[in-house]
């Protein structure tokens, strides 16, 4: 299988690696769908966390289905889709019993620490029945990437241990992805000021958006004196480090009011000085922590709720074998603007469709036409029913396409049409389901179809080309984005290498939920205007 490997100090590539194995019988292995890149990934790499050894595969984070149990585990069975917490807990040592998980005595933060982690096909995790989460139906399993680590730590060791009260004053030293995900948990206490302090102006604007009542672009002394005129001359009541560095813990401590609180976030390689000469009379805390997860439950209902949407914080997505790219990005985020980013490694199975039942898919249409005329979920928890196109759908299809933006039209097969006529198309309602596919999109039991999406290979099935269009109300729904899962598993199926589709450089929407899929896209030979997006897709296992 396909890993990120940790070689040293500065030193990591892509490899090739043996699939993980049951060692105990409470373990799961699950193979992933989709992880991220944590600041702690970062400090590995710099050298700063001495326990993560050269030849460790990297990752504490993501979602993934679970594809086999050790005869101890009862919560979870081969199929379920999961949510990987950062930290493992057996759930009975003294640490578990009192809640601190994160220095079990048998877990704790091991994933791509002292164990093999998830930035990769598939990962072994022990204690499944206290360590893994059932996604529910519906879930926007992107967004929930964020609470395998950064929503809980933010919370946990910042909002938790710094006492957030309503009416309060709060700084967030530091905007990146944890002190913004420990914004975000702070406004469920409803604390009156919440000031986000950093260098960086585009974090700064992010923070705003998100919810701070105040930003500082400032350090050192500048920044000491900002924050107490902004907190009437006291300080704060709350002093979040979100950094982990020493001028950032020196300013929490110059910030902090009489009684309040320094809550430390941040990953430390260097030490940091502790200023008693000027804080032993003050009557603050100082908290440290590593995240429990003990929140994890209550935090997957709010964000199911919708009070909380911890998908804002996405901004870049690679698939795997661009997982050294990510890295790049997310480690020049003033330069990039990264957040967060996502790092697909498999296309998702079907919905009530397994593995296995997709890969004995063959070419003809009546050994096809039962498995790919389904019912998908969508992100926004819309249901699509799924079918191949026949011959008496031709009025559906006609009215459909007086219902499609022009830039829809754009795709190699209607040549930059701006309207489909009519010959067009009776000629897409009698495909030959072997070259060439066409696929409707119905939406929650409407008769109307709300998108379409046409698959064409070519005659040695090395290479197929996908066009998808989507009715114009009901775009930003999630249907172009499950279409286009639906069509990759399909042409995998069928053997097809690599998946194509080209596009307008105008459609910027089209272009982007593509490369969330893994497509990379190249500038279009024969067309200026034009972009191809391509996919290489691996061929099923039969």
């Amino acid at each position: 299988m396909k890993a990120l490997v940790y070689e040293g100090p500065g030193r990591k590539f892509l490899a090739e690696r043996p699939m993980p194995t049951i060692a105990t019988a409470t373990d799961a292995i699950v193979k992933m769908t989709r992880t991220t890149i944590c600041g702690t990934d970062l400090h590995i790499l710099k050298g700063d966390v001495p326990s993560c050894a050269p030849g460790r595969i990297l990752g504490h984070e993501g979602v993934g289905i679970v594809e086999e149990t050790g005869a101890g585990v009862t919560q979870f069975t081969k199929g379920a889709r999961v949510l990987i917490s950062c930290i493992s807990s057996c759930g009975k040592c003294d640490y578990c019993r009192r809640g601190m998980y994160s220095h079990c005595t048998t877990g704790g933060w091991i994933l791509g620490n002292t164990i093999d982690g998830t930035q990769a096909e598939y990962v072994r995790i022990p204690h499944a029945d206290t360590s893994l989460y059932p996604i529910p139906q519906g879930a926007d399993e992107e967004a929930l990437v964020m609470l395998s680590d950064i929503l809980p730590t933010g919370f946990e060791c910042g909002v938790l241990n710094g006492k957030v009260q309503p009416g309060g004053t709060v700084a967030i030293v530091g905007s990146g992805p944890i002190g913004l995900a420990a914004l975000l948990t702070a406004q469920f206490f409803s604390p009156a000021e919440i000031i986000m302090v950093d260098l960086d102006e585009n974090r700064l604007e992010v923070a705003k958006r998100f919810g701070a009542t105040q930003t500082l672009r400032a350090s050192g002394d500048d920044a000491v004196q900002q924050v107490l005129a902004l907190a009437g001359g006291k300080g704060v009541d709350t002093a979040i480090e979100a950094v982990g560095i020493p001028v950032t813990f020196d300013l929490c401590q110059e910030i902090v009011a009489p009684g309040g609180v320094i809550a430390n976030i941040g990953v430390h390689g260097a030490k940091a000085d502790l200023h008693l000469e000027k804080l032993w009379s003050q009557n603050i805390a100082i908290t440290t922590r590593l995240v429990d997860t003990a929140t994890t439950p209550m935090l997957l209902k709010t964000v199911q709720a919708g009070k909380i949407d911890p998908k804002k914080l996405i901004t870049h997505r690679f698939s795997l074998d661009r997982v050294l790219d990510a890295y790049e990005t997310f480690s020049h985020a003033a330069s990039t603007q990264a957040l967060k980013v996502i790092v697909e490694i498999a296309v998702d199975a079907l919905p009530a469709r397994t593995t296995e039942e997709l890969g004995m898919v063959g070419l003809s249409a009546s050994g096809a036409a039962d498995v790919w005329s389904c019912d998908l979920l969508t992100r926004t928890g819309l249901v699509l029913h799924v079918q191949q196109v026949r011959p008496e759908d031709e009025t559906l299809l006609a009215e459909f396409f007086a219902h499609v933006t022009p830039e829809d039209l754009r795709f190699r097969f209607l040549g930059g049409v701006r309207e489909v006529s009519h010959e067009r198309v009776v000629a897409m309602t009698r495909v030959d389901h072997n070259l060439t596919e066409n696929f409707l999109a119905f939406a929650d039991g409407h008769k109307a179809i709300a998108a379409t999406a046409m698959v064409v290979c070519d005659p040695s099935m090395e290479k197929a080309e996908v066009a998808i269009s989507v009715r114009a109300e009901d775009k930003h729904k999630g249907i172009a984005w499950e279409l286009l899962r639906h069509v990759a598993r399909y042409a995998q199926a069928l053997g097809v290498k690599t998946l194509e589709s080209i596009e307008s450089r105008e459609n910027r929407e089209a272009i982007e939920l593509e490369r969330e899929q893994g497509f990379v896209a190249v500038p279009y030979p024969d067309d200026p205007t034009l972009i191809l997006i391509r996919k290489e897709l691996h061929r099923l296992k039969s």
